[in-house]
């Protein structure tokens, strides 16, 4: 905020960006400006009705009523032309007053740094100091012209010993309750204007004081009507202003005088001459706070409520957001808000764990005024509806000042969401997929996965394409007694590979599919899986302009395979993403990567988060502990065990140590699936197990089943009699056991994004990812770190920190410098608003390849030319 501070209370900081944008202008000219202005102001009368024009009784800027506004106007405009040189520079001012006792050895005349800071320069012709050299402007005795006059502004200080008191300024403020009087000029016998001013003769006193008195004893340049040419003039008149806010605030119904039939300039409504500001009235620099965006680190606070309702609208069922009461702030010092004891809230709303109480400190910078809100909270119904209002009670410590707030809230369904899967059947589905399955078949274990993960009440519909598209299931919800979910996976599984490749026919078939039916969804989007080069039309780049949905891809291969530059654009912009495979192995993070990129998909579809995602082996009798935090924030979590032979089982532990199974899981009303390879529970928090298990560390624990894996070892050996390939299976489990994959997923208040771009789609790309952590919908400020694990083309892992470059917003840079698929696991850690840890990621991936920024160009033949 534009706080005006005395020049003794500067930083270092702000002194020196002062005096350097001071010393910018000048060197620019547009300084010079204020000298001439000033100048022109004082050479310009302002009669009365009938008076004889003289410029020293009354002109533009002094003697008259519109002394202080002018001034006023006048120093705002130096204000703002520094702040176009540096932004958060405001006009200190020298309260000179409390100088009075030996005002030529006050610290602003200082020259030697090693005795303090230097403000302004010295005595007599200013040649060291921030400001030495100055040129000055002054007027040509002969012509009246103002000229240059090189070699530094002149002072002589104390020439005239007298100097103003503080006793005068409080007699001054507190004593002259009438702003000024007819006629209007420096002959007035009362008024605050004239005695500020100087021209006020008080018994006792010598000469004229105050404003005057300070021209009159600094001296030299700061004497004639070119008085600008020293920038103390600038700290003189500022301090004179805000001792003219001081009376302001201490007689707060005193009227501007004159308000009509004064001398021209100087009534409340008339316009100003010599200024740059629009529309200069004294009339609107009166409420200089609001209409100049300034204010005194000696001003009373001035508090405003933005509106004296709080919203929180449409709230989904179960979940939390937090609303502010928001106050506009004008305040040089520190400000307390708080709820008044006993005024509520009431259920269903709260507080936040920030408390009802909030202390602002103002910082200094151009800002007009600054926005200090108090948190409340509204937890969304079990069912929709509209809550019943509440009301509470805000104080301002500072004024007593008491704000009423009403607050209102709904409750909405939990948004639904239709996923339309458009999954590749072309020839090259039927090649081995590199973790000992075809592609095929591991597309039908990875897409089943993410099918059954649904939750009843969204869906899912599919269409499949080679060449050609081909409806499969169309888009709509699962739920109990429903056919929908065993028909999608029934013709997911169905799919036998064959034929070219047509990706865009099969975006345009999903699109089609969206269109008609996902009216039944609140959220809706498109998943794309192809593992080929696309080489028969339609192709991506006819169809990418219908999409007007959510929209996320995955390629089966590598960059060179998959055709990522389109896929890349086709997802951009969607909200969605690309992520790629790249080459597949049989170590247990390949085996199971396709399936949990359909799985984290699924999860940013329905805007749920990762919290974490290890995998490993577990041998048999072995039991694997796995930890997992979760929050006050959390809503829900989804634990989901993904496994190569169905031969392990899953508990939990809650944060206390209490240990319970799959059925103790299903009693307690958790949901618990056994699937295709997967075991799955979701429940809601806090589970009731005695107090109820919430937030801390929990864990997952995996124990081998041995009787199940004997039959598995059994099964795999009837498989290798039958196909020797199957050893190497075989082999592998019996030495290690089962492979697994856990994710942890939470529906919450805590939510985490990423996406990443990429400059150019080949290599020397420059590639950056963007991450977004927010709570209660709110920014998390400076309360987590995120950390990119890349693993370039050849395996290399790299670490790229995110910084935060505004709050909750992180951003990393790095070069893809070789050609290939580059995947990065962003990981974010941090602490919520009630200081419980929390972890949260996701995958990204980029291509790049040779050639990537060029036309495609589309091969027509057989689908294997793609994989040659």
């Amino acid at each position: 905020m534009n706080i005006r501070k005395n020049i003794y209370s500067l930083t270092p900081q702000e002194l020196a960006d002062f005096q350097a944008a001071l010393n910018a202008v000048k060197a620019d000219g547009s300084y010079d400006d204020f000298i001439r202005r000033h100048h022109h102001a004082m050479m310009t009368a302002t009669p009365m009705a009938g008076e004889t024009p003289d410029e020293n009784r009354r002109n533009v800027a002094h003697s008259g009523p519109a002394f202080l506004p002018w001034h006023r106007y006048f120093s705002r405009e130096l204000e703002l032309l520094l702040q176009g040189k540096k932004p958060n520079v405001t006009l200190p001012y020298w309260d000179w007053s409390a100088d009075e006792a030996n005002p030529a050895a006050a610290k602003l005349w200082n020259t030697n740094p090693a005795a303090g800071p230097v403000y302004v320069g010295g005595n007599g012709k200013v040649t060291t100091g921030p400001f030495a050299g100055w040129t000055a402007l002054v007027e040509n005795a002969a012509t009246g012209a103002l000229v240059p006059r090189p070699g530094g502004i002149l002072r002589e200080l104390g020439s005239d010993p007298a100097f103003p008191t503080a006793a005068q300024v409080e007699d001054a403020i507190l004593n002259r309750a009438v702003y000024d009087k007819d006629p209007w000029d420096r002959f007035v016998d009362d008024g605050f204007r004239n005695r500020l001013e100087g021209w006020l003769a008080v018994a006792g006193e010598f000469g004229s004081q105050l404003h005057n008195r300070v021209h009159i004893w600094v001296g030299g340049d700061m004497g004639p009507g070119t008085s600008p040419n020293d920038p103390v003039f600038f700290l003189h008149h500022c301090n004179v202003d805000r001792l003219w806010a001081r009376w302001q605030h201490t007689h707060p119904t005193a009227p501007y005088l004159p308000p009509n039939g004064g001398p021209a300039g100087h009534n409340l409504g008339d316009q100003m001459q010599h200024l740059t500001t629009v529309d200069p009235t004294p009339a609107r620099s009166l409420d200089y706070r609001r209409t100049l965006g300034f204010i005194y680190d000696t001003d009373p606070p001035l508090v405003e409520a933005v509106s004296l309702t709080v919203n929180f609208y449409d709230v989904p069922t179960l979940e939390t957001t937090w609303q502010a009461a928001v106050f506009r702030v004008r305040a040089g010092s520190p400000v307390t808000l708080e709820v008044v004891p006993g005024s509520g809230p009431a259920a269903p709303y709260t507080l936040t764990s920030l408390g009802g109480s909030v202390t602002h400190t103002p910082m200094v910078d151009n800002a007009p005024f600054d926005l200090v809100r108090v948190w409340f909270a509204f937890t969304g119904a079990a069912a929709p509806g509209a809550a019943a209002n509440g009301a509470v009670k805000i104080r301002c410590v500072e004024t007593g000042e008491v704000f009423d707030f009403v607050l209102t809230a709904n409750t909405v369904a939990r948004p639904t969401t239709g996923v339309v899967f458009s999954l590749d059947k072309s020839g090259s589905m039927s090649l081995p997929a590199g973790t000992g399955p075809t592609r095929m078949q591991v597309l039908h274990e990875a897409a089943s996965r993410c099918i059954e993960l649904v939750r009843d009440a969204s869906g899912a519909g599919m269409v499949s394409f080679d060449q050609d598209a081909h409806p499969g299931v169309k888009l709509a919800p699962f739920g109990p007694g429903l056919s929908q979910r065993s028909d999608v996976l029934g013709a997911v599984n169905a799919l036998v590979p064959g034929g070219d490749t047509s990706i865009g026919d099969g975006v345009e078939a999903a699109h089609q599919m969206r269109a008609a039916n996902g009216s039944a969804f609140a959220e809706r989007a498109i998943i794309v899986l192809t593992d080929g080069l696309e080489n028969q039309p339609k192709f991506l780049d006819e169809v990418r302009g219908l999409i007007d949905t959510r929209t996320f891809a995955i390629g089966l291969g590598t960059a060179q395979q998959v055709s990522a530059p389109a896929l890349t654009k086709l997802t951009n912009g969607t909200g969605g993403y690309l992520l790629l495979t790249d080459a597949l192995g049989t170590d247990t993070d390949s085996y199971f990567r396709l399936s949990k990129y359909f799985q984290q998909i699924l999860v940013s579809a329905t805007n749920d988060s990762v919290v974490t995602d290890p995998a490993g082996v577990i041998a048999a009798g072995e039991e694997v502990r796995i930890p997992f935090g979760l929050t006050e924030a959390d809503i829900e979590a989804t634990v989901t065990l993904l496994v190569d032979v169905p031969a392990v089982n899953l508990a939990l532990e809650t944060p206390t140590g209490k240990l319970i199974s799959e059925a103790d899981l299903a009693a307690l009303g958790a949901t618990v699936e056994r699937g295709t390879n997967m075991t799955f529970c979701r429940f809601g928090l806090p589970l009731p197990v005695g107090a109820g298990a919430h937030g801390g560390t929990w864990h997952a624990r995996l124990r081998a089943d041995e009787g199940a894996l004997h039959e598995e070892i059994a099964r795999l050996r009837a498989a290798v009699e039958r196909d020797p390939a199957r050893g190497t299976d075989l082999e592998r489990l019996m030495a290690h056991g089962p492979r697994y994959s856990l994710s942890v997923s939470s529906w919450s208040n805590l939510r985490f994004g990423a996406r990443l771009t990429q400059s150019s789609m080949e290599p020397g790309a420059a590639l950056r990812i963007d991450a977004v952590l927010t709570e209660y919908g709110l920014p998390i400020d400076a309360r987590a770190e995120v950390v990119a694990e890349v693993t370039r083309p050849d395996g290399v892992l790299m670490r790229v920190p995110l910084d935060e470059e505004l709050p909750g917003a992180f951003a990393g840079e790095f070069t893809a410098a070789m050609a290939g698929v580059w995947r990065a696991r962003i990981r974010a850690r941090g602490h919520t608003h009630g200081q419980a840890r929390f972890t949260r990621e996701q995958q990204l991936s980029a291509a790049v390849v040779v050639g990537g920024d060029r036309p495609s160009e589309h091969v027509v033949g057989s689908d294997e030319i793609e994989n040659r």
